[in-house]
């Protein structure tokens, strides 16, 4: 593995890189909240076979956060990217994209279809943020408006905050139902330190950019405009919000022509559940 930065021209990021540069290139986008190290362990398993780059998205890990939030807005985040893989690669490429990154790859897809071979998305690109908030009306749930996810994440991030690397690491290790010395290797990657305390790496400030845009370029707006060669795998847990995701799902797969499959016993970071089962995947479709 290698880690790269980029700093050309205005446009300054954090790159994961591993494999030979003369196999075929996987770029990856990360989720809201995450970073780069976030397809570790997919990138270990499928290094032997494709040229892996993971891009650290604005505001997350190691990658300056933009300066307004306008900014996180979809036609400007397509742009960026496309400045990033542009000074990474001149070659089409296969696409990974995960929640908020999965957005972002529909949007530089629908922009720039020519640059990729096919996509994969995990657990993303199929949400839509008005159905959320209906959904969470229904089950009278509280993030049932924009501006309630928004001071969701505001206090999520913000107040994030231990004495300890370990008691992070701890708090991380209970959200999923495996762990690796790779993942905590990833789950280090999401906390800085600031006078002593050790905070997370993104801000309220970059997720408000983030899900405003989710909000603004919502993925069904851009359907028409992209090609089928798209598989989206999609989470099966909570087993409650399954209905909720079936819908979406099938909707999603009606209107782009998609290939849709359910990954079993999986969470919304489902490559960190079932990293193998997606690895399978992801060498039967790349290909």
């Amino acid at each position: 593995m290698k880690e790269i930065y980029i700093d050309k021209e205005g446009v300054k990021a954090r790159i994961h890189e591993w494999g030979n540069t003369e196999n075929p290139t996987i770029i990856c986008l990360h989720g809201l909240g995450s970073t780069s190290l976030s397809f570790i362990e997919l990138a270990q398993l499928l290094k032997n076979e494709y040229h892996i780059i993971s891009i650290n998205l604005p505001g997350h890990g190691k990658t300056p956060q933009f300066l307004k939030v306008e900014d996180y807005e979809m036609p400007n985040m397509t742009r960026w990217v496309n400045k990033i893989i542009s000074e990474l690669t001149e070659c089409r490429f296969y696409l990974l994209a995960h929640s908020w990154g999965a957005d972002i790859g529909l949007h530089y897809l629908s922009t720039y279809p020519s640059k990729v071979i096919k996509t994969m998305l995990l657990d993303g690109g199929y949400y839509l943020k008005t159905e959320f908030y209906a959904y969470q009306t229904s089950i009278s749930g509280n993030i049932d408006s924009l501006q309630r996810e928004i001071d969701y994440y505001l206090k999520d991030f913000d107040e994030y905050c231990f004495d300890t690397l370990q008691e992070h690491i701890d708090v991380e290790k209970s959200n999923y139902i495996r762990w690796s010395c790779l993942l905590e290797e990833a789950a280090k990657d999401l906390i800085r330190v600031e006078e002593g305390m050790y905070k997370y790496h993104a801000n309220g400030f970059t997720a408000t950019g983030a899900i405003k845009s989710m909000y603004l370029y919502p993925p069904n707006s851009i359907y028409d405009n992209l090609p089928n060669s798209i598989y989206l795998l999609r989470s099966t847990l909570p087993e409650s919000m399954n209905e909720y995701r079936e819908n979406l799902s099938e909707n999603f797969k009606n209107n782009t022509g998609s290939k849709v499959k359910k990954i079993e016993g999986a969470g919304h970071l489902l490559h960190w559940d079932k990293p193998n089962e997606v690895v399978e995947e992801i060498l039967n479709w790349f290909k």
